[in-house]
Formats: structure tokens, sequence, C-alpha cells
């Protein structure tokens, strides 16, 4: 299923901000742990690769809509979430915004704290706003 590819690809991201770097071996790792079908190992790879390619673009969209914060200093659990989500609203046209929003939640709430949920909502919010407003 896509969710258990997003949490692979969110756990790959986390390894990456710690580390700055994914090799094989760790891909690998999490790829296998979620047990995804070959479908969903080709989407967890759009979507790593979709964060990777853009992850400047992807910092300069949280920047610009986390004023208040810096972006080296967000958590990196909230980060990778933010990322995957923005790089789902940003590049998979297939995908509705809502879903993204609901995914990215639900990752920090299983793995980050209380506090993260109302601020990675509305980062995703204002996002959405900007891109439906560009759209228009």
């Amino acid at each position: 299923m896509r969710k258990d590819a997003r949490e692979a690809v969110y756990r790959m991201l986390y390894s990456y901000f710690l580390t700055g770097e994914i090799d094989g071996e760790t891909k690998d790792f999490y790829l296998k742990e979620h047990k995804l079908t070959d479908k969903d190992v080709e989407f967890a790879d759009a979507l790593i690769s979709a964060v990777l390619e853009r992850e400047n673009a992807l910092r300069d969209e949280l920047a610009s809509i986390a004023v208040s914060y810096s972006v080296d200093r967000i958590n990196y659990l909230d980060k990778a979430a933010l990322y995957l989500a923005l790089a789902e609203i940003n590049g998979f046209d297939d995908i509705d915004y809502a879903v993204s929003v609901d995914e990215a939640v639900r990752l920090v709430k299983k793995y980050s704290t209380e506090n993260s949920l109302s601020f990675v909502n509305g980062v995703l919010a204002e996002a959405i706003r900007r891109k439906t407003n560009e759209n228009n």
C-alpha cells in the first residue's frame, strides 16, 4: 500500500537528514522492512527521487512558508514529513492534496510530537493555498 511506501520513504529521509546520504543498503532495508509490493517500491523510488532531486526547492518553499522558523532547526521527523508531502503536492498530480496532508500528519503523529501536528498541518495548508492560487 502507498501508505507503507510513504512510511519507508519517511524513515529514509529521516536517516538522510541524520547522515547526509541514502545508500543502497539503507534504502533496501526500509523497503524490505515494510514488505512493499513491486508497485509500491516503484512509488517509493519515485517519491524519494523527487525529494532528493528537488531538495533545494523544497527547502526554499518550506522557508518561505515557515518564516518564523529556521529550516535548519526544524525537527528532522517533521522536516521529513514536510518534504515528502511537499514533493507529492508539487510533483504527483495523481495524488489528491488532502491525501498528502493526511499521510504527513499520520506519520508525524506516529513518530514525532503532538505539537508537531499543528505545525505540519499549517505549513501544508499554506503550501496548498499557494499552489491552488498559482493554478488559478
